[in-house]
């Protein structure tokens, strides 16, 4: 699926070993707030490695006796990783619970009370840790340089699309209130959409060569360019920002039809994908330590994927 949408940088990649080891992708959640220290809604810090996000709520929900819906948390991490994040329980209480292992792979690290749960979103960042492994030379230099000073187009990764999610949820969404589904896959499936759709976007300015800048019309955030996450409601573009989007999601006009009978408002993502804080450290001649830190919803690997070829073991 990737490989439909553009380079941004017309180089070689170069190859880079990606996920060797699941301690090689290790990320840490930020949340936008603090807890408080009181309230109904028990917080939890967890690290998990090889557990998926999902799995890990139910493991709350089962523990402590609510229903699935009392479970939240803030974004999805990757289950192939080393990864630390929070979860809210509504009502959690269990005075034996403190930090150590809770299940295998799933570490709790902190406990915490808050009088609201968790929102998807409510993250100020992700802070990464990623080791590559390869002939580590002065061209790796050279390129990480390129992210750091110029970022990436801000594409949904690989883990958005799984392997058929968008075939899926093209299948799905004309039957959607007919063919019953569970509400994890329904808002999986709107969320795989909008995504492609949004990608598709991405995709035609970084073929124009205009993805990092405004345009004539551009709706911008933080002095940068936006595309659409389509639902109700015109798009804030225009003039020549609105015709590029018009074009790119010609071809899709059933999809964006859809999304609006879905209920969805439309909303905007910033077209760039910049790294805070980028730094790393050659730790063998085959081994590099790259750090960085993106806002909630970037993807790490359509960053490093924009200048390497990223080679997963087989059974990533």
């Amino acid at each position: 699926m990737m490989n439909r949408w553009p380079s941004a940088y017309r180089m070689a990649k170069l190859p880079a070993g990606f996920k060797t080891r699941l301690q090689d992708f290790v990320v840490t959640e930020q949340l936008e707030f603090e807890p408080t220290g009181g309230g109904e809604h028990l917080f939890l810090s967890i690290e998990k490695c090889n557990v998926s996000t999902p799995e890990v709520a139910q493991m709350l929900a089962r523990r402590f006796a609510v229903p699935g819906l009392d479970v939240s948390y803030a974004g999805m991490k990757d289950k192939k990783a080393l990864a630390r994040q929070w979860f809210s329980v509504r009502g959690g209480a269990d005075d034996t619970l403190v930090p150590g292992e809770f299940a295998p792979g799933v570490r709790l690290l902190e406990l915490q009370r808050h009088q609201r749960k968790l929102k998807r979103g409510q993250i100020a960042h992700n802070q990464f840790a990623i080791k590559l492994r390869g002939p580590v030379d002065d061209d790796w230099t050279v390129r990480l340089e390129k992210l750091a000073s110029h970022g990436a187009p801000n594409y949904f990764g690989p883990q958005r699309f799984g392997w058929d999610n968008v075939e899926r949820a093209c299948d799905w969404l004309p039957h959607r209130r007919s063919r019953r589904i569970s509400k994890f896959k329904h808002g999986l499936y709107l969320s795989v959409l909008r995504s492609f759709l949004f990608n598709e976007v991405l995709a035609a300015r970084v073929a124009a060569g205009n993805w990092a800048e405004p345009v004539v019309g551009d709706a911008t955030q933080q002095g940068q360019p936006t595309g659409p996450l389509w639902g109700r409601g015109r798009s804030a573009a225009q003039s020549q920002a609105r015709e590029i989007e018009v074009s790119a999601l010609a071809p899709h006009a059933e999809v964006c039809l859809g999304l609006e009978h879905a209920g969805l408002s439309q909303q905007r993502r910033s077209l760039v994908s910049k790294p805070q804080e980028m730094s790393w450290e050659k730790l063998a001649d085959d081994e590099l330590l790259v750090r960085f830190a993106l806002p909630a919803g970037g993807y790490a690997t359509s960053l490093l994927g924009e200048v390497f070829a990223l080679e997963t073991p087989p059974n990533e």
